[in-house]
């Protein structure tokens, strides 16, 4: 049986002419077949093809290991080969995913803003009191900025600014470009309201910052403050949105 099976291995002309069908079918295959997405590749057997479901679950799942190692380790000491052992993912998955690590942080900054966004946008509700809206409002942006994600990320932005600015740029564009809108559009609708005294509202937007948010967030990432807990998120957006309304309520 051994003897009949090496008759069939073709040899010299005939090997190199066998090879040659074999890759100019390859090559007809590959022609006709339609192309695949990145997002629904599975290369090296990662599954990623399931669906739009499971190919969002693993986006989600590389995203968590690279912020969880940029918080272990800082931007600069992260690799691509880190993020793709930690989060269990082929190289080529990642890479088709996030084509560089600026790419990754990028996305990271991404998905982190539009939950922030989705959760202050809710709390800003124009038809309620300005004191609780202000107060509901400061407890969401403080747990947002001493939370481990956003530290992690304006960490890491902070770092590389000299070396990559695009970061930083990723993270405005993302974070306080977004967000002011939303709070100067809140501050329209009360003073339209008569519940605040005409003001300007780029002026009181950076008070009740101020008033939220202090020195804390720089201590937090100077990492000689302890973020605070619920408790004291609460007590500070309340002492934030009493202080604001002595200033600038009707």
């Amino acid at each position: 049986m051994g003897t009949g099976r090496r008759s069939l291995v073709p040899c010299g002309t005939a090997r190199r002419f066998a090879t040659s069908r074999f890759v100019s079918l390859k090559d007809t295959l590959r022609k006709k077949l339609p192309p695949t997405r990145a997002a629904d590749a599975a290369p090296d057997g990662d599954g990623d093809g399931d669906g739009d479901g499971a190919a969002t679950v693993r986006r989600n799942q590389i995203l968590d290991a690279a912020l969880a190692l940029m918080a272990e380790n800082g931007y600069r000491d992260t690799t691509m080969l880190q993020v793709a052992t930690r989060s269990r993912a082929s190289k080529n998955t990642l890479y088709q995913l996030f084509p560089t690590k600026q790419a990754l942080f990028a996305a990271l900054v991404a998905r982190a803003a539009v939950a922030m966004n989705a959760d202050l946008a809710a709390a800003l509700d124009g038809e309620q009191p300005l004191e609780p809206t202000l107060r509901r409002f400061g407890v969401d942006l403080l747990s947002l900025l001493t939370g481990a994600q956003s530290l992690a990320i304006n960490r890491a932005a902070i770092a590389e600014a000299h070396l990559a600015p695009e970061l930083a740029q990723a993270l405005a564009a993302n974070g306080r470009d977004n967000t002011v809108p939303l709070v100067r559009r809140y501050f329209a609708q009360q003073i339209a309201a008569g519940r605040m005294r005409r003001v300007d509202g780029a002026d009181a937007i950076e008070t009740f910052i101020g008033l939220l948010v202090g020195d804390l967030q720089v201590r937090l990432l100077w990492g000689v403050a302890q973020p605070p807990d619920d408790k004291a998120i609460r007590r500070r957006a309340q002492r934030a949105a009493e202080r604001f309304v002595v200033l600038f309520g009707a």
